[in-house]
């Protein structure tokens, strides 16, 4: 009998569990940031676990920088919507504490911030980097 060859991730992915992740090295908004994931035939981050949480943080951690992830609420303001069409309500949340705010309105997409905590900002803010992820298999 022939095994298949084990999937596994492209040059410059990460892989974890069943999926593999990219981080881009440019800033964009976060329309831009899902972008560069679709054209590499992924979307946004959608995280579902402590486990790929703690991931994350591990990978962002120390560039005290912001990573877009793929969660939003532009389409009914203060309903969550992960990208791919996860559950927001029964979903994973690491939130900062008093997040999301919609602090001064049209805070609608979400990025991981210090600490690898959830904050919600203008989807046009133009200082985060895209974590890009697609599913192996």
């Amino acid at each position: 009998m022939q095994h298949e060859p084990e999937a596994s991730c492209e040059k410059n992915w990460i892989q974890f569990e069943g999926s593999c992740y990219y981080i881009h090295s440019r800033k964009s908004t976060w329309m831009n940031a899902r972008s560069v994931c679709k054209t590499k035939g992924s979307d946004l981050v959608v995280i579902t676990s402590e486990e790929e949480q703690h991931f994350l943080m591990i990978n962002t951690n120390g560039k005290d920088q912001r990573f877009w992830i793929g969660l939003h609420d532009m389409d009914d303001e203060g309903t969550w919507t992960w990208v791919d069409g996860t559950d927001y309500e029964k979903s994973y949340k690491f939130w900062k504490k008093g997040e999301p705010n919609d602090y001064d309105s049209n805070e609608d997409c979400a990025h991981l911030w210090r600490n690898g905590e959830w904050n919600d900002v203008h989807c046009t803010y133009n200082d985060c980097y895209a974590i890009c992820e697609k599913k192996l298999g």
